[in-house]
């Protein structure tokens, strides 16, 4: 698909045909990742949904391999001279 660039204010503007915003699922103000290889070729990426249930799923991996330490506060409250 060819497209043109345009001028938008004192930047260039990249018009997106409908058809491609309806199979990219983006509206007005959604924000997409360009990635720009060596060569000059582009990548225009719809944003990820975000996951919550993959998200705390990786929290809980992370969290599970840390030790469990002492009390930091525990033991400044023990040390306090007041």
């Amino acid at each position: 698909m060819e497209l043109q660039i345009g001028k938008w204010g004192n930047s260039l503007a990249l018009r997106l045909p409908a058809t491609v915003v309806k199979k990219m699922h983006l509206r007005e103000g959604a924000k997409v990742e360009l990635s720009v290889q060596a060569d000059g070729s582009a990548t225009l990426t719809a944003p990820q949904a975000f996951d919550l249930s993959a998200y705390m799923a990786e929290v809980r991996s992370i969290t599970t391999s840390m030790p469990v330490t002492p009390s930091v506060i525990e033991a400044m409250r023990d040390d306090a001279r007041y």
